[in-house]
């Protein structure tokens, strides 16, 4: 149920974006949903689908990509995808942390006319 309130989240944020740029339609709405975020991009769609019918989003296509999740080496700072039951930093063999990389579900970027 929580990709139904993103969705609504999305579509406040895209159609008061419309508004303040004085324009009547949404047309894309790019997205980012990391793997780790506990979102689906499929979900958020279809709901975003359905909730903006009779708003300026009606109709605009919505593209989602999905950001893989990163570890982070606390020595050198390196950002890296971790490999099959290794942690280890390509870099420099430290044992990775997670970060905030894959975690994030936002609007990259909306186009209006």
């Amino acid at each position: 149920m929580h990709d139904y309130h993103k969705a609504a989240d999305f579509l406040k944020e895209a159609t008061e974006k419309a508004e303040a740029a004085g324009k009547k339609k949404v047309t894309v709405i790019n997205i980012a949903v990391g793997e780790d975020s506990g979102y689906s991009g499929e979900s958020i769609q279809m709901y975003f689908e359905d909730l903006s019918k009779g708003t300026v989003c009606e109709g605009a296509q919505m593209n989602v990509r999905s950001v893989k999740s990163k570890l982070r080496c606390p020595k050198c700072n390196e950002l890296f995808e971790r490999k099959r039951f290794d942690f280890s930093c390509p870099t420099c063999g430290t044992q990775g942390e997670p970060s905030e990389v894959g975690r994030e579900v936002k609007i990259e970027s909306i186009e209006m006319e």
